[in-house]
Order: structure tokens, then C-alpha cells, then sequence
């Protein structure tokens, strides 16, 4: 399976590209979350989990040795309904869409963006290191460069101290009370439209990804197997530490309102919280490999159904221009 180092990277290359995915997104910090939102629930990545939700529903996903999310059954439920309530389908697109599902021939969502309504961001699409945009806006995911950038200065022999250290915890709460605001309707629902088309990519990419895997075996005439299963996830761990990330879902209240909103289940603000540090040490800790022995896969394969996925997210997103 595609851990979460591959799922971050899929979705900061879609938020970078300038494609249609990062047009029809307004709230790329819910977008990233929306990501990871599969996983949370299930059990392994998030600790503290009381009552872990089985895989099957939280992927929508029949109980098998490589399980295919059915990413169409999802938007059709989430994606498709708050698109329309938010304006961001067109006519030709809600009419190519019906009843075929994403991934069927000729499906075109035809969300409508609202490219006034964005965050001030770089022309990469978000702020560069150092970048007080990255932090006004609550919209913005956090950076790791930016993130390097603002804490490597405390710890040069020149930095001057001008607060008592005492008074850190209450600094942190302020900074974080200062970003209180309640959303106003259209504001909640336009960042739960960007959380739940990523967590379409999510299941998406999972899809394609497991798809992949099958085909490959039916191509050697395997079966799947305790050894085949040990190689691969080997593999994919040794990908994903072969991506370059920067982006992170950064804790906000304005994120733990929107998740609290998620439609298929509610999300806790613990496990909000809890998924956010565990994304800032993905983040953190990935650092790339060069030349990995992979034992079952290869380079091109990883290649190849890394840019099938963020081609289909584009594809099937198909951004309709602005109104």
C-alpha cells in the first residue's frame, strides 16, 4: 500500500502543478489533510485509536489481499454533491458525469475555480521559505523549508534572546487563539469540498496503485503470498523515501472545524492533531535515497504509476476555467 510519504507527494506535486486539481482547490491545507483522512481511522498510522473503522469502509474497499478502492463510489457520495452546493460544476460537466463515475470514459467533473478567492501565494502556488504569506493564511499548508527557515536562527551563537522562556507555552497559545475565527457557511462548505476531493485522491491513488500490483501478478502468474506482500511493501517504503517533500497539513482551528464537518464520519480534533504531527515527521524524516535495491519492483514501474495517478486526478478533475 502507498504509505503516507507517497500520498503527500501526490498531493503537493497536484497543488504545485498549477494543473486542474490546484485550480479547483481554494484550501490547500484541508486538501492535504484530506489526503491522509483515510488511514486516520483505520488504526496503524494514528495512535490512540478507540474504535479503529474497518479498512473496507473507511476505503470503500471489498475485504481482498490487494483491496481496490472504489474512488468513483466516493465522489459520487462527497465530491460530486458538494460541488454542486458550492457553484463549482458546470452544466456540461454535471451531464458528462452522471452515472458513469469517475473513471469512466469521458467523465469531465467541470469544477468551476474561483482563482480571486485563493490565498496570496508564490508562483509556484505557495509561499517560499521565509514567506509571511505561508503564515497568514490559514488556507496554506505548512512548509518544511519555511519551517527550517524560521527556527534555524534561534540556534546560531549570534541569536539574540528577547523573551523569557517562561512565557513560551503562553506564546504558543496566543499565536494560536489569534487564528480564532468561526468560518462563515460558505467558507466551511468550500474547505470541505477541497477536503474530500483529496481524500478522493487518496482513494484514487490507492486504486491505481493496487491495480498496478495485481496486474503485475496476473502478468508473472502469481498468486498473492506472505513473501510477495513482505517485498513489495518493502519496495514502496524504499519509494517513498526517494521523494522529495515539502508540504505538511498544519494544525489550525479553522482545519479542526472542517474536519469536524467531514461528511462520511467526524473526525476528532486528537486525531487531527495527532495526524498533523505524524505528517510534520514524514515530512521531516524523508530524506531521499538514491539508487534503491529494490527486490520485487523496479524504477520504471514506481515512475510510471506515480505520474498514471496524478494524471488521472488532473483528468478527472478537469478544471472548466473560471466563470
Amino acid at each position: 500500500m502507498p504509505s503516507w510519504n507517497i500520498h503527500i507527494a501526490h498531493a503537493e506535486r497536484l497543488l504545485k502543478s498549477g494543473g486542474s486539481v490546484a485550480r479547483a482547490v481554494r484550501d490547500g491545507n484541508a486538501f492535504l489533510f484530506g489526503n491522509l483522512i483515510p488511514d486516520i481511522y483505520v488504526g496503524y498510522m494514528v495512535p490512540g485509536v478507540v474504535r479503529p473503522v474497518p479498512y473496507r469502509v473507511t476505503h470503500f474497499a471489498k475485504p481482498e489481499h490487494i483491496p481496490k478502492p472504489r474512488a468513483g463510489e466516493f465522489f459520487d457520495a462527497y465530491v460530486r454533491p458538494l460541488a454542486r452546493e458550492c457553484g463549482l460544476l458546470d452544466a456540461l460537466g454535471d451531464d458528462c458525469a452522471t452515472g458513469g463515475g469517475v473513471g469512466a470514459p469521458g467523465f469531465a467533473s467541470g469544477f468551476v475555480g474561483a482563482d480571486s478567492d485563493r490565498a496570496p501565494v508564490g508562483p509556484t502556488g505557495f509561499a517560499a521559505a521565509g514567506d509571511p504569506a505561508l503564515e497568514r493564511s490559514w488556507r496554506a499548508p505548512a512548509s518544511l523549508a519555511a519551517e527550517v527557515a524560521h527556527v534555524s536562527p534561534a540556534h546560531t551563537p549570534t541569536f539574540e534572546w528577547d523573551f523569557d522562556v517562561v512565557e513560551t507555552a503562553a506564546c504558543q497559545r496566543d499565536a494560536f487563539a489569534t487564528s480564532r475565527r468561526a468560518l462563515s457557511r460558505d467558507e466551511l462548505r468550500r474547505s470541505l469540498f477541497d477536503m474530500v476531493l483529496g481524500t478522493w485522491v487518496h482513494l484514487l491513488a490507492d486504486c491505481t496503485w493496487n491495480q498496478a500490483v495485481s496486474d503485475l501478478l496476473d502478468a508473472r502468474g502469481e498468486q498473492p503470498s506472505r513473501d510477495f506482500r513482505i517485498k513489495k511493501q518493502g519496495d514502496f517504503d524504499l519509494f517513498g523515501k526517494s521523494l522529495e517533500l515539502d508540504l505538511m497539513p498544519r494544525l489550525t482551528l479553522q482545519l479542526i472545524e472542517v474536519a469536524a464537518a467531514f461528511p462520511q464520519y467526524e473526525i476528532d480534533a486528537a486525531s487531527v492533531s495527532a495526524t498533523c504531527a505524524i505528517a510534520h515527521e514524514t515530512v521531516r524524516t524523508n530524506h531521499p535515497v538514491t539508487g534503491a535495491a529494490y527486490r520485487l519492483l523496479d524504477e520504471e514501474f514506481f515512475s510510471r504509476v506515480f505520474a498514471e495517478v496524478n494524471a488521472r486526478a488532473e483528468r478527472e478533475t478537469e478544471y472548466a476555467g473560471s466563470r
